[in-house]
């Protein structure tokens, strides 16, 4: 936690002077509204900080810890949040396209209405997380990479993934109804105990994947 010496930004300027003096610690910062773009706060301690609606496009979270943080309705393209710490952490109608999710942790975060296009999350884990609406579909150069990805018991309803790679990702009883996993590669990737009669399925890549307990469509 910070020291009362060491009082927490309350803006842009102030938190840029903290960085320069190799300050990481802003457990609880509250800038809503922040314009950071090209901000670098990797390996930062942002648990509990409210972002709501802050622009950082093209910014560095690699390793930040963001558990429990709110970053709803900001706007992070291009960012690279790869290896962050983002458990619990809110993410409501926030546009992460582009951005680099490598092996970042969003366990249980809540990231209704996001906009995930193109991501490079190989490797990430997205266990019991609510993804409900989220667009994973490619951005305009680029496929949504989620190869390997832990999403295990996620809320993936009328989730987007069109054309994603997901090759020996973990779905393991995540609720699809309604997702569109149309033409991606699910290629070794578990669907154990989902319920695919609603999902659709045209042109996926389902070889080598595990459907034990599954319910597919018709």
């Amino acid at each position: 936690m910070p020291s009362h010496a060491e009082p927490l930004p309350a803006d842009l300027t102030a938190l840029r002077l903290a960085l320069a003096q190799g300050r990481r610690q802003f457990q609880g910062l509250s800038l809503p509204d922040l314009d950071g773009v090209d901000l670098d706060l990797s390996n930062c301690d942002l648990r509990g900080a409210c972002l709501k609606a802050a622009r950082l496009g093209r910014s560095h979270l690699r390793q930040a810890l963001l558990e429990d943080a709110c970053l709803q309705q900001a706007l992070l393209w291009g960012a690279d949040l790869s290896e962050a710490k983002a458990a619990r952490s809110r993410w409501h109608e926030a546009d992460l396209s582009g951005g680099r999710l490598q092996r970042t942790d969003f366990d249980a975060a809540l990231m209704h209405r996001c906009c995930l296009r193109g991501v490079l999350a190989a490797g990430s884990t997205w266990r019991k997380a609510r993804l409900v609406e989220v667009d994973f579909r490619g951005g305009l150069d680029q496929l949504t990479d989620l190869g390997g990805a832990d999403m295990r018991q996620s809320d993936l309803s009328f989730a987007l993934l069109q054309g994603a790679q997901l090759p020996g990702a973990n779905l393991g009883g995540s609720c699809l109804y309604g997702a569109s996993l149309a033409e991606a590669n699910l290629s070794a990737a578990c669907l154990e105990g989902c319920d695919l009669r609603d999902c659709d399925l045209t042109g996926a890549r389902l070889e080598g994947c595990r459907l034990e307990g599954a319910l597919l469509p018709d």
